[in-house]
């Protein structure tokens, strides 16, 4: 279970137990930014840039490091200099200097680190990327043996229903254990637990998992499906999951 954090300023942010314990910088965003106001990371206010690196456990201004994600399996190495308009899933990195983050509206933000703390990841995997295998490939990028991770708020099982094509896709990946049918009805795919059985695999012998459903916690969370496909929002905001190495 992850743990709720409330800055002084309002801000409401998430965080692995075991990560914390690790001594990890690390944070998972919510829509309550400083003051209670609507908070999409994409967007975010000096005031809320503070709020969320003390959330995260550092009074350091790290700067933080985003990619455009587009759903696959590609894995970059966080380096001095990201490149405008890279494009990716996923990062791995050795730097206490700066915060690798993803966004998310539904899909699965995941964070792990090493043994040690000195290596480290961050995660953006949707149902694409599951299947893709981005976390099987992240792993592999971060060289060390994997061994905490933590796995933020997504889409719940009761909120994902998907199409028969899509549920036969997991099943080619061996996840066929997250797909849950009834007679006459569509599949509901368990992303969070796709998630978890893909870091097992992988080595990952601690594993923090938020209780948080993007779809059904309107109050702290933003979700794609709920604003956009069935809310005819033009778009939805983004929660952001966050970490750096350890010195």
């Amino acid at each position: 279970m992850l743990q709720r954090v409330v800055h002084p300023s309002g801000l409401v942010a998430y965080r692995s137990p075991a990560l914390t314990r690790l001594g990890v910088v690390h944070a998972f965003s919510t829509r309550i930014g400083p003051g209670g106001v609507e908070l999409d990371l994409r967007e975010p206010t000096a005031e809320t840039l503070v709020a969320l690196r003390e959330c995260a456990g550092t009074l350091e201004t790290l700067p933080l490091c985003t990619m455009k994600q587009v759903h696959g399996a590609v894995v970059h190495e966080l380096a001095s200099h990201v490149p405008a308009g890279i494009e990716g899933d996923a990062w791995v990195s050795s730097r206490s200097d700066r915060l690798a983050l993803v966004y998310t509206a539904d899909c699965v933000p995941v964070l792990v680190a090493s043994a040690d703390g000195k290596r480290v990841s961050a995660i953006h995997a949707g149902w694409r990327g599951l299947v893709a295998e981005v976390i099987p490939a992240a792993l592999r990028a971060l060289g060390a043996a994997p061994a905490i991770a933590a796995i933020g708020p997504c889409l719940s099982r009761s909120s994902c229903e998907m199409g028969p094509e899509v549920a036969e896709q997991f099943r080619a990946v061996g996840l066929e254990a997250c797909i849950h049918e009834r007679p006459g009805a569509r599949p509901y795919v368990d992303l969070r637990e796709a998630a978890r059985i893909q870091l097992e695999r992988a080595g990952c012998t601690t594993i923090d998992i938020s209780d948080r459903c993007t779809y059904e916690h309107a109050d702290e969370l933003p979700s794609h499906r709920r604003e956009v496909t069935h809310g005819g929002q033009p778009r939805s905001g983004r929660i952001g999951a966050l970490i750096a190495a350890r010195a």
